[in-house]
């Protein structure tokens, strides 16, 4: 009797051991979409038809923020940067400054953007301006439009210039920079040499734009950071929407600089699906959607079976035309 028993139990823990081993499958996924045709109107709401039972639908629509392709992007390429200003001499000394190469505008892709919290402005200026030529800066002047004469007190337009080819990369900073630099200085006045009208922007060809804060908002700037790197007599000073560099008559080498924050401009946020059903979901056999501008989408669903011991996907796409 006892043989039998330890036979029994020694057959139980075997089959239980089978049965704890025995692998889980995981179903493969069926599914498949399907519409009554391939063009519509904008008025018209799009019904999608399902066959198949998966445990999580989702959509990709194809309009921006919700592109498949880019569900796993992290930069933006190609598309433009462009930054724009305007510039205004006070006299005519301004005028020549601005001519002869004195007023220089640069961007640095590495610049660390980190500032002496000194109230001692030559040990602050001595710190700052050592990190300030420690940065890599390109010098694109030659880009914009900047007066060496004109009509005293009246603004010029740079242009709108793109800069798109000096930023690569979602994690590369972008920091504009004004820098005045001359052996001698004359008095220009208490406006002298006046930035304003400063715009950054980018647009990329998934029809995702931005506007950048590069106003300086006040004589106490959280945007542009002032470095007087030599002769501190003289500053770019900033007010609620322009940058000033003022100086009196001065024999000695002036270098100041107005270097704006940094902007990440190729930065993305990976695109998001519209959740449509998941596993606690009624199998479903039709979805409406209505599309907000016309225009030709590739419409992706995904669907999924999704377990513990993993996942089985698959994507169906669909090429629509939306008509005004």
């Amino acid at each position: 009797m006892k043989n039998k028993l330890i036979i029994a139990f020694a057959l139980v823990g075997f089959s239980t051991l089978l049965f704890s081993c025995k692998k889980e499958v995981l179903e493969d996924v069926t599914f498949d979409v399907t519409t009554d045709s391939l063009t519509y109107n904008l008025k018209d709401t799009v019904l999608f038809k399902f066959t198949g039972n998966p445990d999580n639908i989702s959509l990709y629509s194809g309009e921006s923020g919700n592109v498949y392709d880019y569900r796993n992007r992290t930069v933006k390429e190609g598309g433009e940067i462009n930054f724009s200003f305007q510039s205004r001499a006070q006299n005519a000394d301004c005028f020549t400054l601005m001519g002869n190469g004195s007023l220089r505008v640069l961007v640095s892709t590495n610049f660390p953007g980190i500032y002496s919290t000194s109230t001692n402005l030559l040990i602050a200026a001595s710190a700052d301006s050592a990190l300030v030529n420690a940065a890599n800066w390109t010098d694109v002047t030659s880009r914009f439009n900047i007066p060496s004469t004109g009509i005293i007190n009246t603004f010029y337009n740079s242009n709108v210039i793109n800069i798109a080819d000096l930023v690569q990369g979602s994690t590369v900073p972008l920091n504009i920079a004004f820098k005045f630099s001359s052996p001698t200085t004359p008095t220009l006045g208490a406006n002298g040499i006046t930035i304003g009208s400063l715009v950054l922007t980018s647009s990329f060809p998934d029809g995702s734009s931005a506007n950048f804060n590069v106003v300086p908002g006040g004589s106490v700037s959280s945007t542009w950071k002032i470095v007087r790197a030599a002769n501190t007599a003289n500053s770019w000073a900033t007010s609620t929407t322009q940058l000033k560099f003022t100086s009196s008559p001065t024999t000695d080498y002036s270098e100041d600089w107005a270097i704006s924050n940094a902007f990440y401009p190729r930065i993305a946020q990976p695109d998001k699906s519209i959740a449509v059903k998941n596993i606690s979901n009624p199998q479903l056999v039709k979805y409406a959607y209505k599309f907000k501008k016309a225009g030709t989408y590739k419409v992706v669903f995904v669907a999924s079976n999704n377990r513990v011991y993993g996942q089985n996907e698959v994507a169906k796409e669909i090429t629509l035309t939306i008509k005004p």
